[in-house]
């Protein structure tokens, strides 16, 4: 097959199997269930006026909710299909990003595609609480591999792709873009090149107005992203209590030491093969690297130490992703030149790292946990990459391999399956029996996900749920308010409060596991699973339950 074929077919093949296989994707287990009930209050003012992360929204400065509620308006497809298609577009524009950027480390067409396919395996960043391969279709996400698009362009000197997928990054989600444009004004300034000045310029004023511009069309909300400040000490402790991952102070030792080790894997790989990296390359990718580790005891000065009001909300430590993924790139890259030397052990040394990263995400923590099957996973795919850097042919099936390797050999499960039936069934009945004002509860989920899946399903608000706490990090007013519910409702634990107090609360309906409902209260609906008991005067009464369901997930392939 022709290569000018054969690069986007695979490129395209690597993608689908990262969407259908491993690391997959997630809809409603995550992030989405915070950016669903703003979209959907975008695209109707009608829902959820009771809930306070619709009418608090955090979107002002990106362009996500504009896009994706604009192609809802434009092609009527709802919004559960239009994000994962973006989502899908990212995910190409990202791999074809690495496997530009592996070309421009000195890989060969055949061990570039190679290095794609470990990019494409994507990475748990521990600590920060990322991922290079977000699973949800969130902005930071989609940023991320636009801009290892934008780096690939950038380290092929492609500048007007490189500019224009930055700026578009930039309009999803400015924080995370901040590393590139940081080696890019680095790379420009080294290389005293004014054409690539030009580009960047207008790159960076595209992105700046583009912000500006729609920030300043949407309103705030109920709240605001405050940017200077300090945190108070009530918000601290908030912040602390459901945002532990953005305090350095609070890592674990296996999280803090992580990042240094990857940082000199990946230094060291850069060192062995420098020379045949492109100048942009050579660049781009130790400027990345640097950035990446001087973030974290940047964030623990201006954070930990300083409390400045801005950093959750920034959070500069994620930029250890770049170091995570660069590991990957860079490790291939100095495996693939080991074998061009007959060093055979270095080689297998080198993939042992590549795969060790998306397999365990805390690499150390592979040796020292004794997993056996991940272990044996791990050994399976670096012989496999040895052998492909021995014929070369075979380097694209041993990519493809990976994506099946990784799961069935080494048990990985990228993320937990949360749906079910039974919570389907309670949010299509809540949708089609209930007023769209009213408000629902689950008592006794703890710090269970199924409640924000219930909101964004049924188009009805919530009173409280641990998920929607996360906004504390973004939102100083909303944090303060979510504690306080939190704390009114006994953090959504058992023991149950006396249904009075959650009638003074404003809520109408309680939704608990059945099996927990008070003696002698009366389900308004109730199946398998759940059990719905009504609160205020203007609720339905009871009614006849629907036969019981087997807990079933409704999504196998999230």
């Amino acid at each position: 097959m022709p290569q000018r074929l054969l690069i986007p077919l695979a490129i395209l093949l690597l993608a689908l199997l990262g969407f259908t296989v491993f690391p997959g994707r997630t809809w409603l287990q995550s992030d989405t269930q915070i950016y669903l009930p703003i979209l959907e209050r975008q695209f109707d003012h009608t829902l959820f006026a009771r809930d306070e992360i619709a009418l608090r929204p955090h979107v002002k400065f990106t362009f996500y909710d504009e896009i994706t509620v604009e192609l809802r308006r434009l092609t009527g497809l709802d919004f559960e299909t239009l994000l994962p298609a973006q989502q899908f577009v990212c995910r190409v524009a990202g791999i074809a990003g690495a496997f530009l950027l592996a070309q421009a480390l000195g890989l060969p067409v055949m061990g570039a595609l190679l290095a794609a396919g470990v990019f494409a395996l994507g990475a748990v960043i521990n600590g920060p609480t990322v991922l290079t391969m977000e699973y949800e279709p969130v902005p930071r996400g989609f940023a991320v591999l636009l801009i290892f698009g934008a780096l690939g362009a950038a380290a092929q000197r492609r500048w007007m792709w490189a500019g224009a997928l930055a700026v578009l990054a930039t309009l999803y989600h400015p924080t995370t873009t901040a590393p590139f444009w940081v080696a890019l004004v680095l790379h420009w300034r080294l290389a005293h090149d004014r054409r690539e000045g030009l580009a960047l310029e207008a790159s960076l004023a595209a992105a700046g107005a583009g912000l500006v511009l729609f920030a300043g069309l949407q309103a705030y909300g109920a709240d605001r992203q405050v940017w200077l400040g300090s945190i108070s000490p009530e918000l601290e402790r908030i912040q602390k209590f459901r945002g532990a991952y953005n305090w350095i102070s609070l890592w674990v030792p296996a999280w803090f030491w992580q990042y240094p080790l990857l940082f000199a894997a990946a230094a060291a790989a850069w060192g062995r093969i420098r020379t045949a990296m492109t100048a942009e390359a050579r660049i781009l990718t130790f400027t990345l690297l640097v950035y990446g580790l001087a973030m974290v005891p940047l964030q623990y000065v201006l954070l930990d130490m300083g409390k400045w009001i801005l950093m959750p909300q920034f959070q500069p430590a994620r930029a250890v992703l770049f170091i995570t993924a660069l590991a990957g790139l860079l490790g291939t890259a100095a495996a693939w030149q080991a074998a061009a030397r007959k060093r055979w052990w270095e080689c297998a040394a080198w993939f042992v790292l590549v795969f060790a990263i998306p397999v365990n995400g805390l690499v150390a923590q592979l040796f020292t946990a004794g997993d056996w099957r991940r272990i044996g996973a791990v050994a399976l795919l670096a012989g496999l990459g040895v052998l492909a850097c021995r014929l070369p042919a075979i380097a694209l099936p041993v990519a493809l391999a990976a994506f099946f390797v990784i799961p069935q050999v080494g048990g990985v499960q990228a993320s937990p399956r949360l749906h079910s039936a039974e919570l389907d069934q309670l949010a299509a009945w809540a949708r089609a029996s209930t007023d769209k004002d009213q408000v629902f509860f689950f008592g006794d989920v703890g710090r269970g996900l199924e409640p924000g899946i219930f909101r964004a399903r049924s188009l009805r608000a919530l009173y409280v749920d641990w998920k929607s706490g996360g906004q504390a990090n973004l939102l100083k007013d909303y944090g303060i308010e979510w504690w306080k519910r939190w704390q009114a409702v006994n953090q959504s634990k058992l023991p149950l409060r006396p249904l009075d107090e959650y009638r003074r609360l404003g809520i109408d309906y309680l939704v608990v596991r059945r099996g927990h409902e008070p003696p002698g209260a009366q389900p308004v609906y109730r199946n398998a699973q759940w059990a719905v008991l009504p609160l205020s005067a203007g609720t339905p009464g009871s009614a006849p339950p629907p036969p019981a369901a087997e807990s079933t997930p409704a999504h196998p392939g999230a």
